[in-house]
């Protein structure tokens, strides 16, 4: 207790200083990483100073699920940064959202003997056995996000209430707005199964406070793309939907698209997803219809999982789960967040 008592104390000096500074290390990160896992886990991209002469440096390594959904690159950069601050060797993987990459790096990994992993899972019953073989040889292991079971600690954000955050925010926008009806569409993610209580979590947000609000279209989403062709094909057959909620940034971004090439910018439309990624932070602040995410800084995640690694190391498993605070940003306090160009 006294360890996670620490870790979130931690977390929580980072987050008091970040807004008394009124900036975002999501909007400020470093430029993106670089897909550093080919098919089989493949190349790495070891990152931090020299260790004074003499010393032997740690090196650990990051695997996530896809380097194409900006919250990864978000954590990813935040995890290069505290690895150099600490003059920690890293290794950047990316799982390129097949699991197989990550068995393969899991296997490098551990037959290289690296100092730790932290783990970002694809599949998480497919990588126990994965984690279960590292911590045999020796090799401290931590999941961020989801639960890899036998992992020696975990910090994520839950899931359920994680989308019933942005869900309950669509609601509010539908009693507000709306009279308290709306027609709704809902992106989520259940390819991943982690993600199916986060959609979960919008539907049953959205109709906690908006009981007549109407589910017309539920679908997956998790990239710009998809986001942006599904919202095409609902508008077609749902050409009234006027409220879009979605477990990410990505794919709310692009539902945002399509409804702008519909002509659908209205007083009336509601855009929302998850992240607090730049992008959705650049629209919400512009004032049309993207109204809302959840942020849940995933740069300072990445510190926290380099932190957290570092803690189990040195001192052995975390049994409590690590959660990571979450905030809605709207309109109404987007002028807290440094925005990027």
């Amino acid at each position: 207790m006294k360890r996670k008592s620490l870790l979130l104390a931690l977390l929580l000096c980072t987050i008091l200083v970040f807004t008394a500074c009124g900036s975002k290390e999501d909007a400020q990160a470093p430029a993106e990483p670089e897909p550093a896992a080919e098919e089989g886990g493949g190349e790495e991209q070891p990152e931090g100073e020299a260790a004074p002469e003499g010393e032997k440096k740690l090196k650990i390594a990051y695997t996530c699920q896809d380097l194409t959904n900006t919250y990864f690159v978000d954590v990813a950069n935040g995890v290069k940064d505290r690895c150099e601050e600490l003059g920690i060797e890293v290794n950047i993987l990316d799982g390129r959202a097949d699991v197989a990459n990550q068995i393969t790096a899991f296997e490098n990994l551990t037959a290289e003997g690296i100092d730790g992993i932290i783990v970002s899972p694809i599949d998480q019953t497919a990588l126990e056995p994965s984690v279960a073989a590292a911590i045999e040889a020796g090799i401290p292991v931590i999941s961020g996000n989801q639960l890899v079971e036998g992992s020696q600690a975990f910090v994520t954000v839950p899931e359920y209430d994680y989308g019933f955050a942005i869900g309950e925010e669509a609601g509010k926008w539908i009693k507000e707005n709306l009279d308290g009806k709306a027609k709704v569409a809902i992106f989520d993610y259940p390819e991943l199964e982690s993600i199916i209580d986060r959609g979960n979590g919008i539907e049953e947000g959205i109709l906690s406070v908006a009981p007549d609000a109407e589910i017309v279209a539920r679908q997956s989403a998790n990239s710009t793309e998809k986001g942006m062709a599904n919202m095409e094909n609902i508008l077609q057959a749902n050409p009234d939907v006027e409220v879009v909620a979605c477990v990410n940034d990505a794919g709310a971004l692009g539902a945002y698209e399509a409804m702008m090439a519909a002509g659908k910018e209205s007083d009336r439309v509601f855009i929302g997803g998850l992240d607090a990624i730049s992008e959705a932070l650049n629209k919400i602040n512009e004032g049309g219809i993207f109204r809302a995410t959840v942020d849940i800084q995933p740069y300072e995640t990445g510190k926290l999982f380099v932190d957290t690694l570092l803690e189990v190391k040195e001192s052995g498993p975390i049994e409590d789960t690590i959660v990571i605070p979450m905030k809605v940003v709207n309109a109404s306090n987007i002028g807290d967040y440094t925005l990027t160009d």
